[in-house]
């Protein structure tokens, strides 16, 4: 069942839609693009750039390695993930504007190359004190931020669709404030059973912040621990667990768990409890209600966390609004600071304040 009720042109995505082999005769546009660019290239796929001539615009390539070529479980998770980007049709997903097969038979798709930095070299830079990205200093900005994410991926549950691999690695922020989920490789479909045991192949890395992939999918330092654990059961709240630790992250500018290796991260994640940010960093003065938010996104029993991402979402909205969070009880004294803050500039409260201890002083 979907966490969301979807809207009327809303697509719920099966593996019928996203899986499907793709037509041998598909052959795109590819010629047209001419020379390509080397980009980037991370698990099974390679990215180039190149030039569409027709649109006069720069397009990002994405094919299969070539020792994945002929797997067929490795393309039909290539074909997903196209499909799922592309059919959910959110302001936070990257456009994709074509698929084919190349000259050689291997399939490709095109998409939108997005200008920015992602979250986790925006946390970097801040915690650097790199002058660029003075504007996240904010926590506002930050939160800002997060709740995009989780507006797109409250979406894709009402599409039936978990990401399962949300970090700030997968983050973009665009250069004019847009926010794109990305990599939606390791998604799971939720009209059956998981495919962890036809699983392609496995991302051997030391490297906690790379996503893995096999019969545990994702990125151990952020993986709920149903997830760790290799359940095949998972569903939605799995997100809201991995957002929780990106929230985490960003109120403390420190990871959920540190670990040297992925063995020793995904055993802290499901056996060790986890110190909430106002406590492990009580110099950052994370206020009580974002501290109670993402230990409640961070439940490790999955009844207790947030029962979707919208209510996630809607009291990360609400604390920015500052307005009572749903899962704190609010005290006399949080009411009249709240209002203070609210209604007060900080300016003319200090003034005030420093007015009265002058009267205090005086009499």
């Amino acid at each position: 069942m979907s966490p969301t009720a979807p809207h009327p042109n809303q697509v719920s995505l099966t593996r019928q839609i996203t899986d499907s082999p793709l037509p041998e005769s598909a052959p795109g546009g590819f010629g047209r693009f001419g020379v390509q660019e080397p980009f980037k290239e991370g698990g099974g796929g390679i990215l180039t750039r190149a030039m569409d001539p027709y649109l006069g615009r720069e397009v990002i390539f994405k094919t299969l390695r070539p020792e994945f070529k002929d797997n067929p479980d490795v393309q039909r998770r290539f074909l997903r993930e196209a499909r799922v980007t592309a059919l959910i049709q959110h302001p936070a997903t990257v456009p994709i504007y074509e698929m084919g097969r190349d000259p050689d038979g291997n399939p490709f798709f095109t998409m939108k190359e997005i200008q920015g930095d992602s979250l986790q070299k925006i946390l970097a830079g801040v915690v650097a004190h790199d002058r660029k990205y003075d504007a996240f200093r904010s926590r506002d900005a930050l939160l800002d931020i997060l709740i995009q994410v989780g507006q797109a991926l409250a979406y894709a549950h009402a599409c039936d669709v978990i990401h399962r691999d949300i970090k700030p690695g997968n983050i973009m922020v665009g250069a004019f404030g847009e926010v794109m989920v990305m990599d939606w490789g390791v998604a799971k479909i939720m009209d059956g059973e998981d495919d962890a045991e036809h699983a392609p192949y496995e991302e051997l890395t030391l490297d906690p912040e790379m996503t893995v992939y096999g019969k545990v999918y994702g990125t151990p330092r952020y993986m709920a621990p149903e997830q760790a654990k290799g359940q095949t059961d998972i569903d939605h709240r799995v997100d809201v667990f991995s957002l929780g630790a990106v929230l985490y992250e960003c109120l403390i500018y420190r990871p959920l768990v540190f670990g040297s290796n992925r063995e020793e991260l995904l055993k802290k994640i499901c056996e060790e409890p986890f110190v909430s940010p106002a406590k492990k960093e009580p110099i950052r003065m994370v206020p009580p209600e974002l501290d109670a938010i993402v230990m409640k996104a961070l439940e490790k029993d999955p009844a207790k966390r947030y029962a979707t991402m919208n209510d996630f979402v809607a009291d990360i909205q609400r604390f920015r609004r500052g307005q009572p969070v749903s899962i704190m009880n609010v005290t006399r004294r949080a009411k009249i600071q709240r209002w203070v803050k609210t209604n007060l500039p900080w300016k003319r409260t200090g003034i005030l304040l420093f007015v009265g201890f002058l009267v205090g002083v005086i009499l």
